[in-house]
Order: C-alpha cells, then structure tokens, then sequence
C-alpha cells in the first residue's frame, strides 16, 4: 500500500490547527476570563494568535483578510481609515478562521449568535471601533443579516456633564448596508446588547441590530461613529458639541449577498402588482431612474439626483393636486393641522396645486433659497406665513386663506377647509404659549374634523429639555382627548432628519443631533398610541425615515440649511405619501354639526 505524501498546503494547515488548540489549551483558560489580568493576557495571546494566523494564511492561499483602503472607493462620504496603518482588529482574526474552516453556526438572528468574550477585551489603545458581520452567508431578500459594532473601551474625557436619555447609548453610530450595485441604504437601527457594560461610560460597548434586506445586491456596511459620551444628547441647555465623526473599521470579509430566486414581492419587476400604498409610514429606498423597469410617470416624481421613493410593500401612485383637492372635499372636507415651518412648505405644494418651487413653475426656481432651506420670508399670495392661525379653503383651482371668516361650519361644495395653527412646537419660543388657543377650546370655534394632523420634534428637540418636552406632551394628550373624538383620525408626522452636523446658531444654537431626534420620534409616536391607539385611528406620516435612506452624500447636502427644512423636491415626495395614504382608502365621510369658529391671531417670527 503506498502512502501519499503530504503537501505542504496540508502540512501548512495542520500547524495553523496545532497553533491554534496549543494557545485555547494553555493560554485561554476559562477561570482567567473573570478577573481582569487574565482579560488583558486572553487579549494579547489573540493578538499574537492572530498574527501567526495572517502570516500561514498569506502562505496558504493568497488571500487575507487584511484591511484595504477605501478612500478611492464608490463610497467616499464614510470616514475611511487609512487601513494598512491601522492596528487590525481582533474580528478580523477570527474572519481568517471562518474562511479556513467555515462558519461556527447558520442562525442568522442576534440573538441567536453569541457573542464572543473577546470583544469585550477591546481597548482603545489597540484597536479602532469595528464592525462585525457574525454570519455573512447569501441570504434570500426579505431575510435579515445581523451587523455588529463593538465599541472599545477608552478613558473618560475630561467633559462628564452629558448624559443619555434613558435606556439610550453613549455612542451615536451612523452605519447603513449599503448596495455595491444598486446603492441602495439601509438604516442599520443599533441597539444596545443586554450586559451591563454597555451601561458603563468608560467600558466597551457592543451593539447589534437585524437588517432585512429587500433588494437584491451584495451589501457592505458604511459608517462612523458621531458621537461617544452621550454628546449626541446635549440637554437642559448644554451646547451642541463640534461633529468629528469617528471612523469605523470594516473588514473586507464584512459583506453578504441578498439573493432573489424569483418569488420575491420586493422585486422591482413587480412594483407594479403590489396594492396601493395606504401606510404614510410604509418603508421604502431610493431607486435611480435608470435602473426601473417600467415607465419613471407611473410613480412620483424624483427628487434632485433623479431618484424615486418605491415602498417595499405598497405602490406610489403619481397623484396630481388636482385629484387630491378632490378626495379631500369628498372625504376629508375639514381639517386641523398643528405644525412648523416644514407643514408650511408643505401646504404651499398642496394650495398652488403643486406649482411653488416646481420645474414647471413661472414664479420660483427649484435652486433658490426658498426652495432649498428658507422661504419664511417670500411673499405667497395664497396665504400669509407670518399669522399664527389661517383658515385655508382648497377646491380643484387652488387654496386660498379666509381672511375675514363667518359661517366656519359651511364648508362650500366641491372644496375642503383646513383650519391651520403654527407653532414652534411645544417649546417656550411659541409666543403666545402653545396652550392659549387649546385653553380657549379649538372645537367650538374650528369645527369638528374628520382629521388632525399634528407635527412636532423639529423645535422641541432644538430648544426643550426632554423632560420638560415629557410634560408638555401630557398637557397636549389631554387636550387632544377632550377636543377630538373618535370620529378624528389622528396623523402623526414626525420631525425632519436631521444628520452630519450639530448647529452652531451664534447665540442660540439648536440642540439637534440624529439620535435625539429620533427618540424625540419615537417618544411622541409611543405615547400618541399609548392613550389613544384603542379609540382612534392613529396613522404615522413618516417623513424622516424618507430623508434617512437618502445615500449619504445626499444627506449631507442639507448642511447648508441650519433650519433644517427638506428641499421642494423631497417636499413633493412627503406629500405624495401623505395623498397616497389618504385618498387610496378612506372611511366615507358622515356630515357632523360643526360649530362657528374665531378669527386670528397675531404674527409671529420664524424658526
């Protein structure tokens, strides 16, 4: 019988086996992993281990896992390290071991993965937040991929005076899978893990989040850190802290492929199948226009960069101002609408039946200031912005405020009337206080409406504490409660995304950052449907999950505009889904007794 000699690839391979169980046997020993010293050496033996490792492994195959230089890559708004003299990080040792010997498991859920204790040994000094794939197998579309960001451990700045809010992080980590072909973004939602740890300032954090992936492509994570020690949350009147984004270490093993097989609902080839979009919160992505298979005029328009907002499991219909005049007098005949500067931008679209800051407008350029940031101070025949409280009257010619009402009750045939109340939210900047027309009750004077439309975060993030904005919402709660029954539908619209900055307003800067913004969202959305989920019909006009699966670049175009507004494009497309949502289902309208209402109230400035 003769015996096969051994190559030197499978010799090469033993020694990395023998390598390997010689260090777990002598060196990683379990009772060391629960007093400090035994960390920091598990710590070093891993990196020594991991060095061994790359050295066999370059032998082997050629192929390493070393960190490359994406700064010439398609993706340059990510902060990118200078990879080759950056300490490699201990993922991407075990990285080397999962190519030479497969994944440790197939779950592809967080919380099915363990995490492994090594992690928690990263220290600053040594290596740079990372990002960790745990399971990057293909995965068919519609299926989740779990992303990882392991956070090391550094010293306290000297600054210990900002702190988060409640079961919220230190770090603020911008990171979304990013499409290689498509450019598609998608929001990576990091969530603190359940150890203690992460609720330590100065120790290592480790967050993770389960993203679905819904269009096919090979994706890659990009992303940075904003902020460490709680400084995205510069409450109860600390300043805003300069934005020096943190850059994140991505190996280049970190990408997974979403696979269609051809069943998919998501594909773009069966846009058009799906039912029309009746959920103004229906998450969606951007799509160029070149890359659609169907005729770009039988969805909503596109913004700038010529991309359109497709819903993943509803259809945009293309819906003129026209028809949406028409619904609402047929459904909607009465409304109330609380908001900012931002409703503003968005009534005008609706009462010049789409003609301010249009491509086919004979008044406005679509690259003027109004139409990018400010247009608080341009004159606008249909309506004057500087009144406090408008009653507005939209039929199929346009809207046009009343200026000196009687019967509010009598809303004329073929139209829809909107009784509009500015505010700067429920922040002290209102002047008078945002209580005063609830006090002097809105019902009895506007009428009883088949909707309200209330939009807050924008001015409560930038100028209230959050607990002060927490006992404002109670008061708001039981004013609604006593205003609207539940013949009121209820829309929620959330504040503006805010991103890649923290405003730096001489005198009165805004305490805007990604993160606080978000919880200001999540908090108004939770208590709305916490008193009234059982007893109204509550729906989520989702505007800022729009603007966040923006490519980046294009995100960060809002920079120039310190008052955060969207641009007239983006303005069109929140109203698309809001006119989608309202007139592609609705209950049939039931005349109701409406009371006369008051005239009204004083100018007001600007945000």
């Amino acid at each position: 019988m003769t015996l096969l000699r051994p190559s030197k690839r499978m010799l090469a391979l033993v020694a990395v086996v023998v390598v390997v169980c010689i260090h777990i046997v002598f060196y990683w020993k379990p009772a060391e992993l629960h007093d400090v010293d035994g960390m920091h050496r598990v710590d070093d033996e891993l990196h020594r281990v991991g060095d061994e490792l790359h050295k066999v492994g370059d032998g082997l195959h050629g192929v390493t896992d070393r960190p490359h230089d994406d700064t010439n890559g398609p993706h340059t708004e990510f902060p990118s390290l200078i990879h080759h003299h950056m300490p490699i990080p201990l993922s991407s040792h075990w990285s080397l071991l999962d190519k030479l010997f497969g994944p440790p498991t197939l779950a592809t859920k967080c919380h099915d993965i363990p995490i492994p204790s090594y992690y928690w040994t990263a220290k600053d000094a040594f290596t740079p937040a990372f990002v960790a794939l745990p399971n990057a197998q293909p995965i068919q579309v519609g299926s989740t991929v779990c992303v990882r960001v392991i956070v090391p451990a550094k010293p306290q700045r000297a600054s210990v005076v900002y702190t988060p809010m409640p079961d919220t992080p230190w770090d603020s980590i911008l990171i979304d899978m990013v499409g290689t072909t498509n450019n598609v973004s998608v929001p990576v939602r990091l969530q603190m893990t359940n150890d203690v740890r992460n609720t330590r300032r100065d120790d290592v954090h480790v967050y993770e989040a389960d993203v679905e992936l819904r269009d096919a492509d090979e994706y890659r994570p990009r992303g940075y850190i904003e902020f460490r020690d709680a400084e995205w949350n510069p409450d109860g009147g600390l300043l805003p802290v300069d934005y020096v984004p943190e850059p994140l270490y991505v190996p280049e093993s970190a990408r997974v492929e979403a696979v269609d097989d051809g069943s998919s609902m998501y594909s773009l080839d069966r846009y058009l199948e799906l039912p029309l979009c009746t959920d103004p919160a229906a998450e969606g992505r951007w799509i160029h226009t070149d890359m659609l298979p169907f005729d770009p005029h039988l969805v909503p328009e596109p913004e700038n960069h010529n991309l359109v907002w497709l819903p993943y499991t509803c259809r945009l219909q293309r819906i003129t101002y026209t028809d949406f005049a028409s619904c609402l007098a047929t459904a909607y005949p009465l409304m109330h609408w609380y908001g900012d500067s931002n409703l503003r931008r968005s009534l005008k679209k609706i009462v010049s039946m789409g003609d301010w800051c249009s491509f086919n407008s004979t008044s406005n350029a679509t690259e003027t200031r109004s139409c990018l940031c400010e247009d608080y101070q341009d004159p606008f025949m249909p309506f004057d912005a500087r009144y406090r409280e408008l009653i507005i009257d939209i039929d199929q010619t346009g809207g046009q405020a009343l200026m000196q009402p009687t019967e509010f009750a009598l809303v004329p045939d073929n139209t829809a009337r909107v009784y509009l109340h500015k505010w700067e939210g429920l922040s002290t900047r209102n002047k008078p206080a945002w209580t005063q027309g609830f006090d002097a009750r809105i019902t009895p004077r506007y009428g009883n409406p088949q909707v309200a439309l209330i939009s807050l975060t924008n001015w409560d993030a930038a100028f209230s504490s959050r607990a002060y904005f927490a006992v404002e919402m109670q008061k708001l709660l039981d004013y609604v409660q006593v205003e609207y029954s539940n013949y009121t539908q209820l829309y929620i619209r959330t504040g503006q995304y805010y991103c890649c900055r923290t405003d730096q307003t001489p005198n009165a800067p805004r305490a805007y950052s990604r993160l606080r913004n978000a919880y200001f969202d999540q908090y108004v959305i939770d208590v709305f449907r916490e008193r009234f989920g059982h007893s109204h019909v509550i729906r989520i006009w989702n505007v800022a999950q729009v603007s966040e699966r923006l490519p980046l670049s294009v995100r960060k175009e809002t920079v120039k505009c310190p008052a955060n507004h969207a641009r007239a494009e983006v303005v069109e497309i929140e109203n698309q889904i809001l006119m989608n949502a309202m007139c592609n289902y609705f209950e049939p309208y039931v005349p109701m007794e409406q009371a006369s209402v008051g005239e009204e109230d004083d100018l007001e400035t600007d945000q």
